[in-house]
């Protein structure tokens, strides 16, 4: 197993690409401290519950891994640091981190309110630096590390009428460059995943707030790729096989980089 002994912290993990990253990086030998909001946001798309999040746990313990799942909301800097000091109290070590929690939702510019801004914004956003600026110091005294950040395909070439995300998530790869370079010293590497449509909760939040049905909606967002048929649907397990690959060995010379992981939707 390419990550026997170590230790994955991963945020938004209650369900959709966090809890398929969680199940991956587990299969490969990781212990897994799983953190979710666990609770509504307003007047957003429902997020996922307590439930899901327990569910998870044991499912990782099914495994034949071991996990803990906390309630945190990454927008708050103090949460994500008691979740980072108990994730070390209990397992000994953070190795991975994945940045995975987000949020989007339907706003054209001039009807954007300070709130849909401010959630977005700070989930999407913040969020990484609040788990960045938690876990570095001890990543720094182990001299190593692997942080794998969650941008976006839109973050990449943009979307209209999602300009809070987009710009959220654009921003998540200069802040991914920025810390690779500042990190490199302790032999951290910092890396992102870009990707497209795939079929989690945040795309059928989002098809609802636009009032498509699910489905059709998938259908729509994926003709932006270049592949067509089963090629070019992105599924979660694609995303969550390029995460192991970044958090393991294969990658120890790859930092810096984001990935995009959206049939091509990038390079049209």
């Amino acid at each position: 197993m390419k990550l026997e002994g170590q230790v994955a912290f991963i945020t938004g993990a209650a369900r959709g690409q966090g809890a398929s990253h969680a199940r991956y990086l587990a299969r490969e030998g990781a212990k897994i401290v799983a953190v979710d909001i666990c609770e509504p946001i307003a007047d957003f798309y429902p997020t996922a519950s307590q439930d899901e999040l327990d569910a998870l746990v044991q499912e990782i313990k099914d495994l034949g891994s071991d996990a803990i799942g906390l309630k945190v909301d990454v927008r708050d800097f103090s949460q994500v640091k008691s979740a980072i000091e108990t994730g070390i109290a209990t397992f000994g070590r953070i190795d991975i981190v994945c940045n995975n929690a987000g949020m989007i939702r339907v706003d054209a510019i001039d009807e954007m309110d300070d709130h849909a801004l401010d959630v977005v914004i700070d989930i999407c956003l913040k969020g990484p630096f609040n788990v960045v600026r938690a876990v570095a110091q001890h990543m720094k005294q182990r001299g190593s590390g692997s942080i794998i950040n969650t941008s976006s395909a839109g973050g990449i070439k943009a979307l209209p009428y999602v300009s809070h995300y987009a710009a959220a998530k654009g921003a998540v790869v200069l802040a991914t460059k920025s810390w690779a370079n500042e990190l490199s010293e302790w032999n951290i590497n910092v890396n992102a995943v870009a990707p497209g449509t795939i079929k989690t909760g945040m795309i059928i939040g989002l098809a609802g707030q636009a009032g498509q049905d699910p489905d059709e909606a998938f259908e729509a967002y994926n003709e932006n790729g270049l592949f067509k048929g089963p090629k070019g649907v992105v599924e979660v397990d694609d995303i969550s096989k390029v995460v192991v690959f970044l958090a393991s060995e294969d990658a120890r010379t790859i930092t810096g980089q984001t990935f995009a992981i959206d049939a091509g939707w990038t390079a049209s």
